[in-house]
């Protein structure tokens, strides 16, 4: 892509060999996906564009695509279940190619060759969006921050990890299960502790950091779906994911309650929200130290909170408390959180 995220897909004479083809053989199925009575859904035409979308990151397409499914009044929170599976498909197709990729059951025969045609218009258009259109693309910009500042923050941090936090953070993502939701996943530094079989998604709110996670998941041989978005406003339906993971997320987020809640809601009955946070402490002096550092904490860190109380904010989001383990004289946090009325899990 030109410009500041080179990590994007963009069109290129290996992509067009890659797609090209396959759109063309499906020609007949895009006049008859848009065209012809008794055609495709709509929503679910819609719905699998979206996914393709999802995973190349094209501001160009997301802005068009996000405008005309609210006209139709699709929202990503509230799919159906056959637009469920179209969004994973699209997703699937994206990464993995129209080979390696299963078309959604319970569809006829030309439905399903109008789904697979609608999802490789849209990787073919989201490539050329990136390649052409990144820089005058009317779409929103959620982006946090800039390239320079997402790489120092992944220098801190991985330093950080040699001091001792990585082994933290192998606990957190590594116990993940099923569909993992990682909400504010910055530059990857979990990428390398999942388990290699999950199905690993992360949000987050600064474009620039997302392109050093997925040039990190590249080298990893990671794949994961990357989405530019707030974690208080999930764009999942509701039970999605199996785990929802977050280190050093909540200290920094604007509305940790709705973060929390957001993540409750994508969650299935049975799983699990993993944290790894750093919070106030447990000694008395040093949680006053905290506290009256705090305000001029926030203001050089960009609104990170000192001295949160992790494990109360949990409860307060309506989650209960499985597992809790407290470091460095509670200044970090392990814990594992379920739903008010879920069955425990392994911690």
């Amino acid at each position: 892509m030109a410009g500041d995220s080179p990590d994007r897909p963009r069109l290129t004479v290996y992509a067009l060999r890659r797609w090209f083809p396959a759109l063309a053989r499906h020609i007949p199925d895009l006049l008859t996906a848009y065209l012809v009575p008794g055609r495709l859904a709509p929503r679910t035409r819609e719905a699998t564009m979206l996914g393709v979308a999802s995973v190349n990151r094209c501001r160009a397409c997301q802005a068009v695509h996000g405008r005309w499914s609210r006209t139709i009044g699709l929202r990503l929170d509230e799919l159906a279940p056959a637009e469920m599976l179209a969004y994973a498909y699209g997703q699937k197709l994206a990464i993995a190619g129209v080979p390696g990729t299963e078309l959604p059951a319970g569809l006829s025969a030309r439905h399903r060759r109008e789904i697979e045609a609608a999802a490789l218009l849209m990787e073919l258009a989201n490539l050329a969006g990136n390649r052409f259109l990144t820089r005058s693309s009317p779409g929103p910009r959620l982006q946090v921050g800039n390239l320079r500042t997402a790489r120092l923050l992944d220098l801190a941090m991985r330093a950080l990890d040699r001091a001792g936090i990585g082994r933290m953070r192998s606990r957190t993502a590594g116990r993940a299960l099923g569909d993992v939701l990682e909400i504010g996943i910055g530059t990857g530094l979990n990428l390398g502790a999942y388990p290699a079989n999950v199905a690993l998604h992360g949000i987050d709110l600064s474009d620039p950091a997302l392109s050093i996670a997925a040039v990190r998941a590249d080298r990893l041989g990671r794949q994961v779906v990357l989405t530019l978005g707030d974690a208080a406003i999930l764009p999942y339906p509701d039970r999605s994911f199996d785990t929802i993971v977050a280190t050093f997320v909540l200290c920094s987020v604007a509305n940790v309650d709705a973060t929390l809640r957001e993540a409750a809601r994508v969650l299935r009955a049975g799983g699990t929200i993993r944290l790894l946070e750093h919070a106030r402490a447990r000694h008395q002096l040093i949680a006053g130290l905290q506290r009256r550092s705090a305000p001029a904490w926030a203001r050089a860190s960009g609104g990170c909170r000192l001295d949160h109380d992790v494990s109360r904010a949990v409860q307060q989001a309506g989650l209960r408390v499985v597992d809790e383990r407290h470091r460095a004289g509670g200044i970090l946090v392990e814990i594992v959180a379920a739903a008010a009325n879920g069955s425990d899990l392994r911690p």
